[in-house]
């Protein structure tokens, strides 16, 4: 703890010293306010508080304080005036009192605040493994399908392939692509190839062992038509071209964990419709709107 040596200047009395200290000691704390007569030659203070007064009666006196030492730099002087009635014992303890509070606030700016105690460091947050990308779910169907190619006659017969894959982030959203071959047996041969492509919405999957879906299509055909006229007795083709759409409902009924059968219904409509004409024959009409059953496999990956 920092300190300070008290003594006056002329010298006076033993008395009124020991009454500067003692009552600046008992601001402070015993052994912080010694006498400057009382210390060994090798004792090191902090300040040195030098008491003038011309008289030890006189109302007025000046109190110097040092550093270290008598002769150390000039750190700061204050005044005291008392009235004539003071009572000589009060005035030595009122500049004991003063030196007191000189030390202490210098005391108090020289010592740093205590540290705040550290913050606890914060719990660190469990590791949560990022789960891996899921991969893209796809089906591939391959079936059999048939229906009417013309609007009498016998139907039509062929097979399609049909890839499915799920829309990322909605599952049950299906994006497909298909391309279908079919014929109808008869003297009027006739071929359909088409490829379509489009949207759906499936109910179930993977996991479950029944699904549905409902999709929607954008269909090209392309309708050859091969036959021999009768009257010149040679082989006669053409072709048409087709647009239009294709609505279809499909039920999946799960065998084993990748595979299952797959049965659907549709409903197209294409336009032109075609009339077919051999000879002076009328051999029917690819009617504009049309409709065939499927049945098949079905290949499930990813997801």
């Amino acid at each position: 703890m920092l300190s300070v040596a008290i003594a006056l200047e002329p010298p006076a009395e033993v008395a009124a010293v020991r009454v500067v200290t003692q009552s600046c000691e008992e601001a402070i704390g015993a052994g912080r306010c010694p006498a400057a007569e009382d210390l060994a030659p090798a004792t090191v203070v902090s300040w040195y508080a030098l008491i003038r007064a011309a008289d030890p009666g006189a109302p007025e006196l000046t109190i110097e304080f040092h550093d270290r030492n008598a002769s150390g730099t000039l750190i700061e002087t204050r005044v005291m005036a008392f009235s004539e009635r003071a009572n000589p014992k009060s005035r030595w303890a009122s500049v004991g009192a003063v030196i007191a509070a000189f030390v202490a606030a210098r005391d108090g700016a020289g010592t740093p605040p205590p540290r705040p105690p550290p913050l606890p460091l914060p719990t660190p947050l469990p590791t949560v493994a990022s789960p891996p990308p899921e991969s893209l779910a796809w089906n591939a169907d391959l079936a059999l399908f048939a229906g009417p190619g013309l609007d009498h006659g016998a139907y039509r017969l062929g097979g399609l392939g049909r890839g499915y894959v799920a829309l990322p982030g909605a599952p049950g959203v299906l994006g497909l692509l298909s391309l279908r071959y079919a014929e109808r047996p008869g003297d009027l041969a006739l071929t359909w190839w088409s490829a379509s492509c489009g949207l759906g919405a499936r109910l179930g999957g993977r996991t479950t062992r029944l699904s549905a879906e409902l999709t929607g299509e954008f269909v090209f055909e392309r309708l050859l038509i091969s036959a021999t006229d009768p009257l010149k007795s040679t082989p006669d083709d053409a072709a048409q071209n087709r647009l239009g759409g294709r609505l279809s409902v499909n039920l999946g009924l799960k065998l084993v964990s990748n595979l299952a059968w797959v049965a659907g219904a549709e409903a197209t409509a294409l336009r032109p419709s075609v009339a077919i004409t051999v000879g002076h024959d009328d051999s029917g009409r690819a009617p504009a709107v049309g409709y065939a059953f499927s049945t098949g496999l079905r290949f499930s990956g990813g997801g």
